[in-house]
């Protein structure tokens, strides 16, 4: 009997975890992007120009651009310039990415103890740039910061 007990108790606790780390679909139609988070963020901003979820370890702010004023070409700078406006202590890292439908460079930076990546996207099929600030707390966080900010794609 103790033995049944513990087993369930252990498909009990195993059920939770999976379904705290969770990831689900997330769309943003106003703009045709589409990407994938935890399923426990809770969308607190979802209009045409901004589109925000937070969770209790992070945070992922999406801004939109579409009048071209940046080009690939000038897209680093850019990213980098926008960094340093946001105040970030220490830009540790700058790269460039290739996900799906986007272009794009990302930084990786801190500010006030709490990382972030930022990312500049270009969709090459269409003039919408997205910004993705992904803020997080700790090392877990940073791992799915990164999951997220590899996920991005165009569904229009």
């Amino acid at each position: 009997m103790k033995k049944l007990f513990e087993l369930t108790l252990f498909f009990v606790f195993t059920a939770t975890l999976n379904t705290a780390f969770a990831q689900q679909d997330w769309r943003w139609d106003d703009h045709g992007v589409g990407f994938t988070a935890p399923s426990n963020l809770r969308i607190t901003t979802n209009n045409a120009n901004e589109f925000v979820a937070e969770g209790s370890d992070l945070v992922l702010s999406i801004y939109v651009e579409q009048d071209g004023e940046v080009t690939e070409e000038t897209l680093a700078d850019a990213l980098v310039a926008a960094a340093k406006e946001m105040e970030y202590e220490e830009i540790t890292t700058v790269d460039e990415l290739q996900i799906h439908d986007f272009m794009g460079y990302f930084v990786e930076g801190t500010r006030d103890g709490v990382g972030a990546f930022i990312l500049a996207l270009l969709d090459k099929k269409s003039s919408t740039n997205l910004v993705i600030v992904i803020v997080y707390t700790d090392d877990a966080s940073r791992e799915k910061a990164i999951k997220i900010g590899d996920s991005f794609y165009a569904f229009d």
